[in-house]
């Protein structure tokens, strides 16, 4: 049964989603759950296992599914069956422990610099979904979800559910558009597109056109990126990860090394 409900777990965890895992640690009274059941549950209540059933275990889902929003918590409850219709009272404690990435991170397009992004958000603690519709890509990518997809199928496959973040860095500016078009439907924290000023004029004046609001638009990254790097690929993948450690993290632009004298630019 554990085994059942850890692999429940790391399967929905894999798809980049995240899981609450409830483990009761001690029972008092006439308890329905026993120490040491496990339930796994999802963001949307869905779970696997049990601990005990009926209305402690309902509560435990209520709970675990805040836990997914809040992060990991302890629970310590009593009930009786005049409070709860349950026809036992006793109680029980254990911890909630939230599994899967903190942050989930879509990347559209194949490229050099999403290959670089790639393996740099996710040895900083990303889960990152790459989406492309070039199969051929697929093997650049093993620290990486890798979604083949193409603009039109994203309405029925969604490839940023589970994200909180996303880059924009096709092969084109029609495909950069309709991932932004996707994109600004999504409540992101985080929305960057490549490109040049230019470029970015362009295709912002395109979604002008087509009615998209302005505040939305102003709420993209783009051009992208910290103004740190130079043309090669893996810097500029480094001033992408930058940006969105500054918003995630709601950082700061000022250097830590206040101590010391201010280094000599030029």
């Amino acid at each position: 049964m554990i085994q059942d409900v850890l692999a429940f777990a790391a399967r929905h965890t894999a798809d980049g989603k995240k899981a609450a895992l409830v483990t009761v640690t001690a029972t008092h009274g006439s308890s329905p759950a026993s120490p040491g059941q496990v339930m796994a549950v999802l963001s949307d209540g869905t779970s696997a296992g049990t601990v005990g059933g009926g209305e402690s275990e309902h509560r435990l889902i209520k709970q675990a599914v805040q836990a997914i929003k809040n992060g990991s918590a302890v629970f310590r409850f009593s009930f009786d069956h005049a409070e709860h219709g349950m026809s036992c009272g006793g109680g029980m404690e254990g911890f909630i422990n939230v599994l899967g990435s903190q942050a989930g991170l879509a990347i559209f397009g194949g490229g050099h610099i999403a290959q670089s992004l790639a393996k740099i958000a996710a040895l900083t603690g990303f889960f990152v979904t790459v989406i492309e519709d070039r199969r051929e890509f697929a093997e650049c990518f093993d620290s990486a979800r890798f979604v083949i997809c193409n603009p039109e199928e994203y309405e029925k496959s969604d490839p940023v559910a589970g994200c909180d973040y996303a880059v924009i860095c096709t092969r084109g500016h029609e495909t950069d558009a309709e991932a932004l078009r996707w994109c600004l439907k999504k409540p992101l924290k985080y929305t960057g597109m490549i490109g040049s000023a230019a470029k970015v004029k362009e295709v912002m004046a395109k979604m002008r056109g087509e009615s998209v609001p302005q505040e939305l638009l102003d709420k993209v990254y783009a051009p992208i990126g910290l103004n740190i790097a130079d043309e090669a690929p893996a810097e500029i993948a480094v001033a992408i990860l930058s940006e969105i450690l500054l918003v995630k993290n709601t950082g700061t632009l000022e250097h830590k090394r206040t101590h010391l004298p201010k280094p000599q630019l030029g």
